[in-house]
């Protein structure tokens, strides 16, 4: 998690303060905005770099992707079966774990080439998982609210006044 978290905060000094330099100060143009939000990062490396160097970061950039992506995935498929198996770390549960990632697979495919905007599925899709998580965060701060009304009206009742 905490390799994860740096290569996050490298990743975004790197593109997102460089590209925005690179576009405020006129170095690159437009050659930075007029790319999709998806190949941004290949664009300044393109600016930047020379040939050469531009197919190597491009592949230690596609391989630190791939790194991320199927350690994120690892750890979805981890955390699914822990809930479907109740917490059984038993042998037996292997089967279960290559199930899940299999379905996680067919899901993740099929969401890609459903249309012309893969991407896009995959996002939208994310949208409408998240949005029950998110009701019940909004209820989870409201009821954190109550509890600490409730603890001061409490302390106050015990303190006699």
């Amino acid at each position: 998690m905490i390799v994860s978290s740096i290569m996050c905060l490298v990743w975004f000094t790197f593109a997102g303060g460089t590209a925005i330099d690179l576009t405020l100060n006129g170095g690159a143009g437009d050659q930075i905005t007029d790319t999709g939000p998806y190949s941004q990062l290949f664009a300044i490396i393109n600016f930047m770099l020379s040939p050469a160097l531009v197919t190597l970061m491009s592949i230690v950039i596609v391989m630190l992707l791939l790194t991320y992506l199927v350690t994120s995935a690892d750890s979805a498929v981890l955390i699914i079966n822990t809930i479907a198996a109740a917490g059984d770390e038993s042998p037996k549960g292997r089967i279960h774990i290559v199930t899940w990632g299999v379905i996680l697979t067919l899901v993740i495919v099929s969401l890609l080439m459903i249309s012309g905007d893969g991407l896009g599925a995959i996002n939208t899709a994310m949208i409408i998982g998240a949005f029950p998580f998110s009701v019940v965060m909004a209820l989870m701060g409201v009821l954190l609210l109550k509890a600490l009304i409730c603890d001061g009206l409490r302390k106050n009742e015990n303190n006699g006044g």
